[in-house]
């Protein structure tokens, strides 16, 4: 449990869902695992891209194929395995990535006018 990170928060801006830890997050290494759980009250039904804060900056979370991993594809009360890299260029600030199966992405309903 001491590599868990417990997500009891959300943050949803305008482009993005980000949790928030019960605890900083401050010490990540490269290829470490960690846990996720995001608890009850930081559900998020937003299709939006997910971010979990640290102590250094708004981490993207990326699905095990290197996908974007999107609010509603995650649910709470389910510890996720995940992984942390920072020796990938297009993320200067690191990536976790989810190594379990995940949810597809729900598609966003079109508006219709009647």
């Amino acid at each position: 449990m001491n590599n868990t990170i417990f997500c009891s928060n959300v943050e949803t801006t305008t482009d993005e869902v980000i949790l928030i830890p019960n605890r900083s997050v401050k010490n990540i290494v490269n290829t470490n695992t960690y846990g996720l759980v995001i608890c009850n009250s930081a559900a998020a039904t937003a299709n939006l891209p997910v971010f979990i804060r640290t102590a250094v900056a708004d981490i993207p979370v990326l699905c095990k194929a290197g996908n974007t991993m999107y609010a509603n594809q995650l649910n709470t009360r389910v510890r996720y395995p995940i992984m942390y890299g920072n020796q990938n260029d297009n993320y200067p600030d690191g990536q976790f990535v989810v190594t379990s199966c995940v949810n597809p992405r729900a598609a966003v309903a079109a508006d219709t006018t009647i």
